[in-house]
């Protein structure tokens, strides 16, 4: 089951994965992700890994489509887990997807997970969508 955090940025969709992925925990995941997206150029996602089970077929199918649609439009993914294969395959796929930088952090490292994929996207701008977070705005100010 996927479950939408509190994230640390407004470019940023903060999740948690616990057993199996179906339809209906991916598509709020997939709304909140267009919804970002609306607001800024590129988007980063963070994922908290509980646990790790299935995912159904049309999950499957719906979240691969979405990602081939939107492959230049994630910035980096933060993957927190205290899986050690995760970590591998984490390093294998930035061999595969050199569009998003991907890195894995221990729980241990949950904080730098959030400060790292926190940070302004490259070349990004803020949106001046008045829905768009005015924390998000500032912190695109400062840098």
């Amino acid at each position: 089951m996927l479950t939408l955090l509190k994230s640390p940025a407004d470019h940023v969709v903060a999740l948690r994965l616990e057993g199996s992925i179906d339809q209906a925990s991916l598509a709020p995941v997939i709304r909140e992700c267009d919804e970002r997206l609306a607001r800024h150029e590129r988007i980063s996602l963070l994922v908290e890994i509980e646990r790790f089970g299935l995912i159904t077929p049309a999950a499957l199918l719906n979240d691969i489509g979405y990602a081939l649609r939107h492959l230049g439009d994630f910035e980096r993914e933060a993957i927190i887990s205290k899986a050690e294969w995760l970590r591998h395959v984490t390093e294998f796929s930035k061999h595969l997807v050199r569009s998003i930088e991907v890195r894995h952090f221990s729980p241990a490292e949950r904080e730098a997970a959030y400060a790292w994929v926190a940070a302004s996207p490259r070349g990004s701008t803020p949106s001046t969508d008045p829905h768009a977070s005015a924390e998000a705005r500032h912190q695109h100010d400062e840098a």
